[in-house]
């Protein structure tokens, strides 16, 4: 085919797709408070400002024992910064990178991103989770799924490992959604990147859990990828499928879209539902709420993209297909799947921290598509 299927994404609110590692402010980053910046070391500049000084033994030592100590005790004498102050090293000097954030950063770990020469992306496999969620839905709703069958895959699941959705999708190599191609996007620069805090935000008991610190891509951020159906008509497709058959329109992957918006708005009106009766007095979460809700129905009425919601923060609901229940439905089969649970879950949402202010929640995204030759 000589065109193919680009997708725009552009971040609405910040986006945390972590490589599993994260950054000590014992070794890895000095926060300068009066800035508002944080400094990613470059560990070989450390290394050779340490090694180049005329007391470099004795430096190195000492720069051992804090790392060794990692702010067990007294912080002031165990950080970066006044150990550089100390032997009279720029710190910014040993920058890899610098990061603008309005988090309140003290000694915390920092919980990176997924990266590429610390270029920032977000990789196809993160949104091909997340579209196939939706398309799930799409399917388990029109077959009229029902939570007996609910239960029946989830103890399947649990006893074979089967991945929810198996029985519909095919597993392994008769899996459709291998016709089904969702490339990682292109890089953003390391100055891109942004940190925030997030807090466990309890709805029914009004309290705030923990914070997390966590490097992300910020809202307003736009990235491209390529989303493309593979399967060609040699191929016998279910007929529910069909959707999976390359056609020079896209008729398939605008399709695929659709169906995300119509999980994406499934998931908006349960969430406004939850936060007005727990919360009705967060305005601006309940805002941010509506908002996303109007531009997924700007969509629906354009047929020409979608929101979803990517990443780190999604909820039990974002990453299931629990709305197709009722109520009592849900928090029956939920409460089977965290046995341990005494109340309804979740309970909890992850916010960002703004100052004890709850405005709104990470990982949400617009698709807009864009067909080029």
């Amino acid at each position: 085919m000589g065109k193919f299927f680009n997708v725009l994404l552009e971040t609405v609110s910040p986006v945390h797709i972590g490589n599993g590692e994260k950054l000590s402010p014992y070794t890895d980053y000095v926060y300068d408070e009066k800035e508002g910046t944080v400094y990613i070391l470059d560990p070989m500049k450390i290394e050779k400002a340490l090694s180049d000084m005329d007391q470099a033994d004795q430096a190195i030592d000492e720069f051992v024992e804090m790392v060794m100590a990692k702010g067990r005790s007294n912080q002031q004498k165990y950080s970066l910064k006044n150990f550089f102050s100390t032997w009279n090293i720029d710190y910014k000097d040993l920058a890899t990178f610098v990061i603008k954030t309005d988090a309140n950063i003290k000694t915390e770990e920092i919980h990176q991103l997924i990266k590429s020469g610390n270029r920032p992306y977000i990789p196809g496999s993160s949104i091909k989770g997340a579209i196939r969620t939706a398309l799930l839905y799409h399917h388990r709703k029109r077959e009229g799924y029902t939570v007996s069958q609910a239960l029946h895959d989830l103890q399947q699941r649990d006893r074979n490992g089967r991945a929810n959705g198996d029985d519909l999708f095919g597993k392994g190599g008769e899996d459709v959604f291998k016709y089904l191609h969702i490339s990682d996007t292109n890089f953003l620069s390391p100055n891109d990147i942004g940190i925030v805090k997030t807090i466990r935000y309890h709805l029914r008991k009004k309290k705030t859990g923990i914070s997390i610190t966590k490097e992300v891509i910020p809202e307003n951020k736009r990235f491209s990828f390529r989303l493309q159906v593979k399967a060609n008509q040699l191929i016998n497709l279910d007929k529910r499928f069909e959707y999976l058959y390359e056609d020079h329109s896209f008729k398939g992957e605008k399709r695929i879209l659709q169906l995300v918006n119509q999980f994406t708005k499934e998931t908006l009106d349960f969430e406004l539902k939850q936060l007005k009766k727990y919360v009705p007095h967060l305005n601006a979460w309940i805002g941010f709420y509506e908002r996303l809700k109007s531009d997924v129905e700007s969509f629906e009425r354009e047929g020409n993209g979608a929101v979803l919601r990517i990443g780190s923060g999604k909820t039990f609901y974002d990453n299931t297909i629990v709305h197709l229940f009722n109520e009592k439905e849900a928090m029956g089969l939920i409460r089977q799947t965290y046995k341990k649970s005494t109340e309804p879950f979740p309970i909890e949402r992850a916010v960002i921290d703004r100052g004890n202010v709850c405005e709104s929640t990470m990982g949400w995204v617009y698709l807009y598509e864009d067909c080029t030759t």
